[in-house]
């Protein structure tokens, strides 16, 4: 299967890339791929990620979000990740967006976590998010706090219809 970048620039200028897999190429979303084979977790949120689990990346164009549906290697749902973002542009051969820093995690339970808010403060008060960026992780924020849930329902459908999951 061909690669398909994904494309994240951090705050001051870093550009990092995973080389992914295109699940879905649509009208202002895109659907990635990414094996996760050495398994592991985020440091500071209690989610484990056993080796072999996937993580399908939801891009829309017009939104100040992306979302991750993170499963393991049954195919079970382990967590959901949010980020802000802005500047997502979507091409056939990668999905480039700046990172706003911000991250929302649900857990399963609906218990919804925020990450690295001092971060986004530090780099906020430093002036090294503009005005237009501030807006957006406010509005990413507004969003996920009030509709985290249809969020995921809709990526569920999309998954659903283009990636349906392995049975565990």
């Amino acid at each position: 299967m061909d690669v398909y970048l994904e494309v994240k620039l951090k705050p001051g200028g870093e550009r990092r890339e995973y080389a992914t897999q295109l699940v879905h190429l649509g009208r202002g979303v895109v659907i990635v791929r990414f094996d996760m084979q050495r398994g592991g977790g985020p440091p500071d949120i209690p989610v484990t990620v056993p080796p072999g689990s996937i993580s399908l990346g939801y891009f829309w164009a017009r939104r100040p979000y992306n979302l991750y549906r993170w499963r393991d290697p049954l195919g079970r749902l382990i967590a959901h990740r949010f980020d802000a973002v802005a500047d997502v542009a979507i091409a056939p051969e990668s999905v480039t967006y700046r990172d706003l820093v911000l991250d929302w995690w649900v857990l399963p339970g609906d218990i919804l976590l925020e990450e690295d808010r001092d971060e986004f403060e530090t780099l906020a008060e430093a002036g090294l998010l503009t005005p237009s960026d501030l807006e957006s992780a406010r509005a990413a924020d507004r969003e996920v706090h009030a509709r985290y849930r249809h969020i995921i329902d809709e990526a569920a459908r999309l998954e659903a219809r283009y990636a349906p999951a392995r049975k565990a």
